[in-house]
């Protein structure tokens, strides 16, 4: 399967110096606004489970048939299981956009749901690679009280590492499923992020990644943070990167993630531009009323459009005078922050980068097969 994947992405690599003319390579889509959980630091928290019109199937599917081929489709929410019918919104990318790389954050509270709609998007897409994940915050106590808003949240933190390990097994019959955590580093863990990340270590999960406060929290407090604890965490996790620790251990994306926490660490620190960001030219965002964003970082002000109003037409969108004036707006005011999704776009098609973490890739493979 590494074999196919590597051929069908070389044909982005035009992309690394031409950016014009072509619909996003890379695509987060907030699949709903519905969650049955309150989490402290979610900055999408004013927008959760108001009443939405939410993209049919057949919308979804009417809008992909207008996009080009795209290599990276993130999900978010909400949470994406509350959508029964994720298997065939993720069957539209992949039938029209060929999309080779999947991910899928869940709180791991749906398991029955999960069993049922998770096999039938890994059949329909087999030359996809999903990657299911979990999102833990905690160690048991702070966990529930982080996802319950501080009301205690109890069995929150059983429950999702039961459904992380009912469904491992999964991972034998579908050679394209892999399963990871996310942490989002905040003020409330930050004193036991290192304890978190050596009991997540410990679940063997092919990737776990922690990733740092961002937005507008629901509780704004937990941005208070010492950031001298998320470097000396993030450099744990790349040491074990590095050294191929993680069972889901691939070369290229292990350099990509080093080089990401790098980037993101340096924003942070220096406030400051530190690379070209391509929100609105190989980045854009969809949520699940059909409203598209150059980045979920921005408000109302930079709104693109909204789908339903180009008739399901997504280049009539992308190449409209309003997306060109976004797209200037953020090269000529040196737009920056610290969104993982964002850094690691702006890492895979700026060939400088590019070149950077092919150069570590080479490294770490040359490192595992002297070893």
């Amino acid at each position: 399967m590494q074999a196919l994947e590597d051929f069908m992405l070389a044909r982005y690599i035009p992309r690394l110096f031409y950016k014009g003319g072509r619909t996003p390579l890379y695509l987060t889509f907030f699949v709903t606004n519905r969650c049955n959980l309150k989490c402290e630091h979610c900055f999408y928290s004013a927008e959760l489970n108001l009443p939405t019109q939410e993209m049919t199937v057949d919308e979804i599917d009417k809008m992909a048939s207008t996009m080009d081929p795209f290599p990276v489709l993130n999900y978010s929410g909400g949470e994406p299981f509350l959508r029964d019918d994720l298997d065939d919104v993720t069957h539209a990318f992949y039938k029209h956009n060929q999309t080779n790389y999947l991910t899928i954050p869940t709180n791991g509270t749906y398991l029955k749901k999960t069993q049922e709609i998770l096999p039938r998007m890994l059949e329909k897409c087999p030359d996809m690679l999903v990657t299911l994940n979990f999102s833990v915050d905690g160690l048991e106590e702070e966990h529930n009280r982080i996802r319950s808003g501080g009301k205690g949240g109890s069995g929150l933190f059983k429950t999702t590492m039961k459904t992380f390990e009912a469904l491992k097994p999964m991972k034998k019959e579908y050679k394209n499923l892999r399963m990871g955590f996310i942490t989002t580093f905040t003020a409330t863990n930050q004193d036991q992020i290192d304890d978190v990340y050596d009991y997540l270590k410990g679940q063997g999960p092919d990737n776990v990644t922690i990733n740092l406060i961002r937005g507008t929290p629901k509780d704004p407090a937990v941005k208070n943070i010492d950031i001298s604890k998320f470097r000396h965490v993030t450099q744990r996790i790349k040491n074990d990167l590095m050294d191929a620790k993680l069972p889901g251990f691939d070369p290229f994306l292990a350099a990509m993630s080093t080089r990401r926490y790098d980037l993101i660490l340096k924003t942070y620190e220096e406030k400051k531009f530190q690379t070209l960001c391509y929100a609105s030219r190989i980045f854009g965002v969809l949520y699940p009323n059909g409203d598209v964003y150059p980045c979920e970082m921005f408000g109302p002000e930079k709104l693109i459009g909204n789908i339903r109003d180009f008739d399901m037409d997504f280049r009539k969108l992308w190449f409209s005078k309003r997306n060109k004036e976004i797209a200037d707006w953020v090269v000529d005011t040196k737009c920056f922050c610290t969104h993982e999704c964002n850094a690691s776009c702006n890492i895979s098609f700026n060939a400088g980068e590019f070149t950077k973490a092919g150069t570590r890739a080479a490294g770490l493979v040359a490192k595992k097969i002297l070893a």
